[in-house]
C-alpha cells in the first residue's frame, strides 16, 4: 500500500505527526511518502520511515532570487510527481480544507481526513476526538486502514556529526548540567518577560554549578515574515555576563535540533521549539498561555506544564517557574 501523508503546516505540527508516520510505516507492505513545505521539511531528515518527500513552497517562503513564477512552476512539477506516484491512500493531517486539494490531485483511491462535515472527495472521515493530545488525534487517521496502535514518542533524527559540530563550536563542560532557556514565542500571550528570564538564569546558577544555553528566534523584531528576538537575546547576554551562559544563535531547524541535543533540560513556551525539545527527548518545562496545554503539551518526555493565570504567560512569577524547573530536574535525577 502506497500512502501519501499531507502535512504542509508549521514545524511543530509536522513533528507531532512523526508518531503517525512511524505507525503507518510499521505495517507490512506499506510505504509512506510526504507532502510538506520547504519551511518544515528539515525535521524529516534522517527519518527511516519515510520514502519520498514532495515539497510545496509557500509564496512568502521563496528564497532570495526565486520568482513567484518559479514557485508556481515548481508546484506544477510537484503535482505531476504526486500524480505519477499512483498512491492508494492520501491522508490529510489537518482539518484545514486547503490540503484536501492536494489529496484530490494525487488521484488516490482513498482520502482520509479529520472533520465533522468533510467534502465528498473524502472517502474515510475520521471524527475529531475530544480531550486527547494532538498526537492521539493524528494517530486516529490510521484507524480506517485497520490500524489501532498506541502512538509512540516524537521522532527527530539528529546525526552524531551534527551534534559533534555544535559541541565543537560551543564547548560545554561534560561534568556540569546544561540547561536550555528558549525565550521566543510567536503569540504575545505566550511570551515571558526578558527580565524574568534573566532572574531565572541567575537563580539557577546560584543554586548549583551549571551551564545555561540561550536559544531564540534569530532576526529583527520588525521582520514581517519571521519576527526575531536578537535584541532581547542581547539584553539577556549583557545581563548575564557574571554567570555561565552561552548564547547559541541557531540559523536553521537542524542547528536548533543539534543544540538542544546538548541540553539536560529545557524551558520554553508552547510552540515549535517545545516540540523540537521533546523530539530530541529532553525534559521540558513548558509555559502555556492562551493555547490548550492538554492538546499541545510535551509528548512522552518528562515535563512540567505550567498553565499561566488569565492565559497570559507574562503573569507567571519567577518563584513558581524556578520551583517547577528544579522539581522536574530532581524528578529526572531520582531513580525510578
Amino acid at each position: 500500500m502506497k500512502i501519501l501523508l499531507i502535512r504542509r503546516d508549521n514545524i511543530g505540527d509536522l513533528i507531532l505527526t512523526t508518531p503517525l508516520i512511524a505507525t503507518l510505516a510499521g505495517q507490512k507492505n506499506t510505504s509512506v511518502d510526504l507532502l510538506v513545505n520547504t519551511y518544515n521539511k528539515d525535521v524529516l531528515e534522517g527519518n527511516p520511515h519515510i520514502g519520498k518527500v514532495h515539497l510545496y513552497c509557500k509564496s512568502h517562503h521563496r528564497k532570495p532570487g526565486q520568482t513567484l513564477v518559479g514557485v508556481y512552476l515548481q508546484r506544477l512539477k510537484t503535482i505531476l510527481s504526486i500524480r505519477l506516484a499512483r498512491y492508494d491512500v492520501a491522508i490529510v493531517g489537518s482539518s484545514d480544507k486547503r490540503p484536501l486539494l492536494w489529496a484530490k490531485l494525487s488521484g488516490a483511491k482513498r482520502i482520509i481526513a479529520i472533520g465533522n462535515e468533510s467534502p465528498e472527495c473524502v472517502t474515510d472521515q475520521v471524527l475529531p476526538l475530544k480531550n486527547v493530545h494532538i498526537v492521539e488525534s493524528l494517530n486516529a487517521l490510521a484507524t480506517p486502514l485497520g490500524i489501532n496502535e498506541t502512538p509512540g514518542p516524537l521522532e527527530l533524527y539528529v546525526s552524531e556529526h551534527e551534534v559533534a559540530q555544535m559541541a565543537a563550536k560551543y564547548p560545554l563542560k561534560k561534568d556540569l548540567p546544561v540547561y536550555g532557556l528558549q525565550i521566543s514565542a510567536r503569540k504575545p500571550k505566550q511570551r515571558w518577560q526578558i527580565d524574568k528570564f534573566i532572574e531565572l538564569a541567575h537563580r539557577l546558577c546560584a543554586r548549583e554549578a551549571c551551564q545555561l544555553v540561550l536559544f531564540w528566534s534569530p532576526g529583527a523584531s520588525d521582520n514581517p515574515e519571521h519576527p526575531g528576538d536578537d535584541l532581547n537575546a542581547q539584553r539577556i547576554i549583557s545581563a548575564c555576563e557574571d554567570i555561565n551562559l552561552t548564547a547559541i544563535p541557531t540559523r536553521s531547524i537542524r542547528e536548533l535540533m543539534a543544540a538542544m541535543s546538548l541540553c539536560d533540560q529545557i524551558i520554553t513556551s508552547d510552540g515549535g521549539a517545545l516540540h523540537i525539545a521533546a523530539g530530541v527527548h529532553k525534559p521540558v518545562v513548558a509555559l502555556f498561555g492562551n493555547s490548550d496545554a492538554c492538546y499541545w503539551g510535551p509528548w512522552q518526555v518528562p515535563c512540567a506544564v505550567i498553565k499561566a493565570p488569565e492565559e497570559n504567560v507574562g503573569l507567571l512569577e519567577v518563584d513558581d517557574v524556578c520551583r517547577q524547573f528544579i522539581e522536574l530536574r530532581e524528578k529526572v535525577l531520582t531513580p525510578a
